[in-house]
């Protein structure tokens, strides 16, 4: 019998990454958004009790995300924060649409306009806008405008924000699973957890002098990434969204292979298995996809660590629930 290696094993990281321990650089983060003078980030963030509850965890996952280009000296900490605030706006704009948004009471229409608003918004840099959540992302945004990179990516980082929240529109609009099969699901719901924005956000950050050229690779590495970090999260909350009658990959993998929605109770672990088996067939392709990549710096490091991060997360724990105790440095 032949087993899967682990999952750090597989990207070639020596170690398992241990998400629990603080270190100076979470910690700094943590302060950093406490003192930011520009309110808007830490209000709109503590207006969200699921995103309030996040924050440090998603301190951890920019930290580790950024860990190889910090300790080489390519960014600082105001670098690391930026990133931050970018991470973290993607759990601000996830629980609002998720959470506070509903089919009884707002209309697909409604919800698409707020969704081609807020991209319209942060292109034209309105950073005044009247609702905190717009103006949360244009502020971020306009922070970024002052690296020198930011007009190389532009139309990078803004296809990612807008794809980010067509993703979002399509799950609004499509949660009723007899209405969806998985590829059309993962064409979307790839999308809409926003890991290429924060993605496309470090590269500017890291002043990558080459792969806005190299769209094609960039394009097929962010794809394969988003789909291992769906499949990831899809399967650490299968069983909530199962008891409230949401569906996910599972769920509509399960279809696929014939097994009926009824029976999905009856059938977790072989969907389990099905959805484990499609992510690591992702991440041998992210693996091949990542050595062709030919980056500038260190995005090649981001890359693995982010999923490598985001996965090790959703296997322990998640974004609200992690629990980080003292470190040492």
């Amino acid at each position: 019998m032949t087993t899967t290696p682990k999952l750090n094993v597989l990207l070639g990281v020596r170690d398992e990454p241990d998400l629990t321990h603080t270190n100076r650089y979470i910690a700094d983060l943590l302060r950093r958004l406490a003192s930011d003078p520009d309110r808007t980030f830490l209000v709109t963030a503590h207006s969200l009790p699921r995103t309030k509850k996040s924050i440090p965890a998603v301190a951890v996952i920019t930290h580790f995300m950024m860990r190889d280009a910090l300790e080489a000296g390519a960014i600082g900490s105001d670098e690391l924060y930026l990133l931050f605030l970018h991470v973290l706006y993607v759990l601000v704009i996830d629980d609002h649409m998720d959470l506070e948004l509903s089919p009884r009471i707002d209309t697909l229409a409604e919800v698409k306009a707020y969704a081609d608003g807020l991209v319209a918004a942060c292109r034209a840099g309105d950073a005044d806008h009247e609702d905190p959540i717009v103006r949360y992302i244009c502020r971020a945004t306009q922070r970024l405008r002052g690296y020198p990179a930011f007009e190389r990516y532009a139309p990078i980082y803004f296809h990612a924000l807008n794809a980010m929240m067509e993703g979002m529109v399509q799950e609004f609009k499509n949660r009723d699973p007899s209405a969806v099969n998985l590829d059309l699901y993962m064409t979307y719901a790839a999308h809409s957890v926003g890991s290429n924005l924060g993605l496309t956000a470090s590269l500017i950050l890291l002043d990558d002098p080459v792969l806005y050229r190299r769209l094609d690779r960039l394009t097929t590495t962010f794809e394969i990434v988003s789909s291992i970090i769906r499949y990831s999260n899809d399967i650490r909350s299968y069983e909530r969204e199962i008891a409230e009658g949401k569906f996910s990959s599972l769920i509509l993998a399960a279809q696929k292979f014939g097994i009926a929605l009824d029976e999905v109770n009856f059938n977790q672990q072989d969907i389990l298995r099905i959805i484990q088996a499609m992510m690591i067939s992702d991440v041998y392709d992210l693996r091949d996809c990542v050595t062709y990549l030919e980056s500038g710096g260190h995005f090649e490091s981001v890359i693995i660590n982010t999923v490598l991060g985001v996965v090790c997360l959703y296997e322990q724990a998640d974004f609200h629930t992690l629990v980080l105790n003292a470190g040492n440095d």
